[in-house]
């Protein structure tokens, strides 16, 4: 018995939460008469607006130019290769420096690697920096034209620096935190 109400429930609400979401001109026939009531205007989601765009073309075979496609792009830094150089960062007392070290592969703008920072036990850094030690943090990285973002290779929570580079110098800092990298590239 207690089945058969619980059924009626559902297809009472079901069908009033049907008749709230109609859209044509007249409702259900329990509402009250149409000059009874101001017609109210629903929002319309906007329609999608297409634009073609048509690349430059040569004259003559109809090829694109890639010349001038590529040209307009700054040409990014190249960071692949091992790097050696120092950290600093806050300490239990003091502020510290010590080893820190660098191996990336980079594939154009995008690139992965790991990074060890030596000596972080008591030290104000990320914890997966502590915890990875000198196996190194695995980290992914965007190459921009004036600087590099890499994050943790599972997510910017666990850890994300930024960097500015110059020729085959790299200088950093992790967010969120007070720790400063310097990196020179290995010849």
């Amino acid at each position: 018995m207690g089945c058969a109400k619980l059924r009626l429930l559902l297809l009472a609400s079901a069908l009033a939460s049907t008749a709230a979401c109609t859209t044509g001109g007249e409702g259900p026939g329990w509402w009250p008469a149409a000059s009874e009531l101001t017609p109210m205007e629903r929002p319309r989601p906007a329609l999608a607006m297409r634009v073609a765009l048509s690349l430059p073309v040569e004259s003559g075979d109809g090829t694109v130019a890639r010349d001038r496609l590529i040209a307009d792009e700054p040409a990014v830094p190249d960071i692949a290769g091992r790097w050696t150089g120092v950290w600093s960062g806050l300490g239990v007392m003091t502020r510290r420096v010590s080893t820190a070290q660098a191996e990336f592969t980079q594939a154009g703008r995008w690139g992965w690697g790991t990074i060890v920072l030596s000596d972080t036990l008591a030290a104000d850094v990320p914890a997966v920096v502590t915890y990875r030690g000198v196996l190194g943090v695995p980290v992914v990285f965007d190459v921009f034209p004036a600087r590099i973002v890499m994050k943790h290779e599972a997510g910017a929570n666990y850890l994300t620096a930024v960097f500015r580079i110059d020729g085959d110098r790299m200088l950093g800092a992790l967010r969120g935190h007070d720790t400063l990298i310097v990196l020179s590239r290995e010849r």
